[in-house]
């Protein structure tokens, strides 16, 4: 196999030593990125960014983690399983990228809003008085 000329911190050789790691990477080191990320998304000036980035990555849990688990009980190596991964990271951050609208429209349609809610409830306490 062809070796990458840096080691990211013993990376690379704990991927290579332990393949079936990768699924464990691709399914909790998801949701733990994007745990780290909903911390930010309160920032006015970058809501949009950290919203593509969360995006994209809760819509890579899922794919990332069955692709990962088929290639690591198939036996490929652990730097393929990793840059597939990757792949599919990339590909869903650019998708919710490029969707960015439609998809805050369509979850915007699926949840009520605070506001809305609260003049629901606030006029029938009014009616009761």
């Amino acid at each position: 196999m062809m070796k990458l000329p840096f080691e990211l911190f013993g990376f690379t050789q704990f991927i290579e030593n332990e393949p079936a790691m990768m699924a464990f990477v691709a399914s909790f080191g998801v949701l733990i990125a994007a745990f780290i990320i909903a911390l930010f998304i309160r920032l006015p000036l970058l809501k949009t960014f950290f919203g593509i980035i969360a995006g994209g990555l809760a819509l890579a849990l899922f794919p990332g983690f069955v692709v990962c688990m088929a290639f690591a009980f198939s036996g490929i190596a652990g730097m393929h399983i990793f840059f597939s991964w990757v792949v599919i990271v990339i590909a869903c951050t650019v998708f919710v990228l490029f969707n960015h609208q439609r998809l805050i429209s369509m979850i915007g349609d699926l949840t009520p809003l605070k506001d809305d809610n609260a003049k629901k409830h606030g006029s029938k306490k009014k009616k009761q008085r």
